[in-house]
């Protein structure tokens, strides 16, 4: 029997014990996801056949693999974050303290966690299914915010490859919150407003495989540095009200914000106090004349880890 592509279902969670899987369950899957993908990266290694032309038997190099998903920023306004967010910041290296998310430098422990991440291919007819799964897994993720839409992440998690089997689909109670938009959004660079059409962050996570003989080659992956972009095109304006030519010359840093919208005035607010411009570009937007810009976020001063934030706050 053919696999239907809609039911396959995502589930994720932290490890105990960083590299070590960790069985999930339909509390597990209780996310909105979308466009998900589990596949392995494995080379294979040739070997020459001797006294003829051809091969003979390649040998597998070490068990790792991807996940790819996107989820939307969906959020109920509460004080208490929604899973996606405790689920898979921490394991792209983004630490909560309060209702505020931020990058940190350093590996998996007390606060930088890996994941052990699954993907439910769904029954072929019968009461099973493909389940293939990632240990160990450490990402990255860009936020893309288009204006007067939702708002969503996209996941790119390496991990260490498990041979699937099949599983049952599990039991799982989907979230209700809608997802927060990019409107009523303050959003500005250097104390000037931001017209765009679009704005999106890249945390820019190197993340790599820790190789190890005791295991299928690999113990984990793991986030080893970070360059956190931010692009947008906003709408082009006189010299006198903004002038990203000069202000790219003379190195300048300023504070970029921008909000989501959520329920009864809660909000996703995304900060980095030291945005400098790295690239300024023409562009054209429906014959509206814009400004191409991307920003590096610079650590503030001396203080480690402060490259940028996510806030959550509360509907009131």
């Amino acid at each position: 029997m053919p696999i239907c592509l809609k039911t396959r279902t995502l589930g994720a969670k932290i490890e105990t014990t960083s590299g070590t899987a960790i069985a999930l369950t339909g509390a597990d899957c209780s996310f909105n996801a979308y466009d998900v993908k589990i596949e392995m990266d494995i080379e294979s290694e040739e070997r020459e056949a001797q006294g003829s032309f051809g091969t003979l038997a390649a040998v597998p190099g070490g068990y790792k693999g991807k996940a790819t998903f996107k989820i939307d920023c969906g959020w109920d306004g509460t004080a208490t974050e929604p899973s996606w967010a405790d689920t898979f910041l921490p394991g792209c290296g983004w630490v909560k303290t309060g209702q505020v998310f931020t990058p940190r430098s350093e590996g998996p422990g007390a606060n930088v966690k890996t994941l052990t991440i699954g993907c439910y291919l769904g029954p072929d007819g019968s009461s099973s299914g493909p389940f293939k799964s990632l240990s160990g897994c450490a990402g990255t993720f860009k936020l893309v915010c288009p204006t007067g839409k939702m708002a969503y992440f996209e996941f790119e998690y390496s991990g260490v490859f498990i041979t699937p089997t099949d599983v049952a689909l599990p039991s799982v109670t989907y979230p209700t919150a809608l997802p927060l938009r990019y409107a009523n959004s303050t959003s500005t660079w250097n104390s000037v407003a931001l017209c765009v059409e679009n704005i999106t962050l890249d945390a820019g996570n190197e993340v790599v495989m820790r190789e190890c003989a005791s295991s299928n080659g690999y113990e984990a992956a793991m986030v080893v540095d970070r360059r956190i972009k931010v692009t947008a095109n906003p709408e082009m304006r006189k010299i006198a009200t903004e002038n990203p030519w000069t202000q790219f010359t003379a190195m300048t840093e300023g504070i970029l914000t921008f909000s989501l919208d959520g329920p009864t005035n809660s909000l996703l607010t995304v900060a980095a106090p030291k945005a400098q411009l790295v690239s300024v570009v023409e562009g054209n937007r429906s014959k509206i004349v814009t400004n191409e810009l991307e920003w590096a976020c610079n650590k503030d001063g001396s203080t480690p880890d402060t490259d940028a934030s996510f806030t959550f706050t509360a509907a009131t």
